[in-house]
């Protein structure tokens, strides 16, 4: 059911600030776990963000393209999620 998938994905606070911070801008793994270090988030690996930004994309909260400069990178695709318990649907703002 996709509103497991999605509680699941959002059930961390760590893919809960990632996603926070992929929606100011899209970015690398690599300059997401630098903002996460920042914010003074304990992340030693690069593969603990990746994972978690994979989770995302599998709910479709973010998506994956390529930019020359910076390589792989994540962006937000919504600025909202409504979970609907009684009628057991996910609800997308799609983000700006």
């Amino acid at each position: 059911m996709e509103i497991d998938k999605v509680v699941a994905a959002l059930n961390s606070k760590l893919r809960r600030e990632i996603l926070r911070i992929v929606s100011k801008q899209p970015m690398s793994v690599v300059q997401v776990l630098e903002e996460l270090k920042k914010m003074k988030m304990e992340v030693k690996y690069r593969e603990t963000v990746y994972r978690a930004l994979e989770k995302l994309l599998d709910v479709k909260l973010v998506e994956k393209f390529y930019v020359k400069e910076k390589g792989l990178c994540y962006k937000a695709t919504i600025n909202r999620v409504i979970i609907n318990i009684a009628e057991g649907k996910v609800e997308r703002e799609p983000a700006i």
